[in-house]
């Protein structure tokens, strides 16, 4: 099986452009127009030579990078290994293990009342289930995502069981004894993550799962990938699922619903700080990953939270990186995902691949308009692994064979 690197030969560069703009974003062998003025002030202040740069924290610039560069590796690695669709139904499993053993740890200290990750006091978010993330918003879409991991084998569990028919009522007996027997453990970890995900209380990571899932089995609709009878039950159970859970865990999520916090209020003089600072460096940035430092030139009196994030990814990246090197690594992210669209068309067997990754990305794309959830490695990591996947399985067989 060889690694066709001619598929993501255009976001390859574009991903690439992007470590290197922030690469020289740190450099000191730049034109000196292009270094950031308060270099230049600091030197005055302090009487001495300070070499000017774009970034106003160099440092975190270069952790950024190496974070973003991690992410795309995770992003080869699972691109190489799931091109057999085999290792893809193995990477989503365990994904879904994975998040099935900490949504149930989650529940166990949330229901505990133990107020500990692992062995840390767990001093904030206290009436929420985070499992070991601190952000209950962050540990949402971690959720949501393994729900999307979940799928793949609920539906190929309703498959298998359907294996004599559904027209005979011995087809139909044999269909509800597997079901029994085969389907309960995923359906079973659905539930568990689905509870856990409710209890969050997470507007954001509530709405982006429920955004995720309706675009799912609205493509799968639409394509025509849900013919069989079997398949068109397993999207049945787990719209039922998902109600049964929204009925029993969701009060105290409604009632989050109706309210806007002082934080919540406060973001939009955030987002409006942000803008103002992308306008006035639109094409530089002020360093990749340094929203902490530089927001402070532009945060006024009415905002009093102490912001190291913009809590809208897409303008803090703008805000970093400059509208030139965020807007290729927005492609770069939307050319992979429009493969995985087209997969699903392009697959007559295990499409459900392509169309996790396309969902994937719709949860933690809308999510970023209202949180900062892809900036936490384990989110990251676990994104770009299913993005791989179903990139991988967006070609069909005789062109992963070519």
């Amino acid at each position: 099986m060889q690694l066709h690197f001619a598929r993501i030969k255009v976001p390859f560069i574009l991903f690439i452009s992007t470590l290197l703009w922030a690469y020289i974003q740190t450099s000191t062998l730049i034109p000196e127009s292009w270094g950031h003025p308060l270099w230049q002030m600091t030197a005055q202040a302090l009487e001495t030579e300070i070499p000017a740069r774009i970034s106003l924290a160099p440092e975190q610039t270069i952790t950024a990078s190496m974070r973003l560069l991690a992410y795309g590796l995770v992003f080869i690695l699972a691109m190489y290994y799931c091109q057999k669709f085999e290792n893809a139904q193995k990477l989503f499993n365990w994904l879904a293990v994975a998040g099935f053993v900490y949504a149930a740890y989650g529940l166990v200290i949330y229901l505990g009342d133990f107020n500990k990750i692992l062995w840390f006091e767990k001093t904030s978010y206290q009436k929420d289930v985070t499992s070991t993330i601190i952000n209950r918003n962050s540990y949402a879409t971690y959720a949501g995502l393994s729900l999307l991991c979940l799928i793949p084998n609920i539906l190929h569990q309703f498959k298998q069981s359907a294996t004599y028919g559904l027209n005979s009522n011995y087809g139909k007996q044999l269909f509800i004894e597997a079901l029994i027997t085969r389907a309960w453990l995923p359906v079973f970890m659905f539930f568990t993550v689905g509870t856990a995900l409710f209890l969050t209380h997470s507007r954001g990571g509530f709405l982006s799962t429920t955004l995720a899932i309706i675009t799912l089995f609205s493509i799968l609709s639409i394509s025509k990938k849900l013919k069989s009878r079997s398949l068109s039950y397993a999207v049945f159970a787990v719209i039922l699922m998902a109600i049964t859970l929204f009925s029993i865990s969701s009060d105290k999520l409604m009632e989050r619903m109706g309210q806007i916090s002082v934080e919540k209020a406060e973001r939009p003089k955030v987002y409006s700080a942000t803008l103002q600072g992308i306008a006035n460096n639109p094409y530089l940035g002020y360093g990749y990953g340094s929203y902490e430092n530089s927001f402070r030139l532009y945060r006024t009196k009415e905002i009093r939270g102490n912001y190291d994030k913009a809590h809208n990814t897409y303008l803090e990246n703008l805000f970093e990186l400059g509208i030139p090197a965020a807007s290729a690594l927005f492609l770069s992210i939307f050319l992979i995902t429009l493969q995985c669209l087209t997969g699903i068309w392009n697959r007559q067997r295990n499409w459900i691949y392509p169309a996790i990754g396309f969902s994937s990305t719709v949860l933690v794309a809308a999510h970023a308009f209202v949180d900062f959830s892809l900036q936490i490695p384990a989110i990251a990591v676990i994104y770009a692994a299913i993005l791989g996947a179903g990139f991988a399985q967006s070609f069909n067989s005789k062109q992963n064979n070519s």
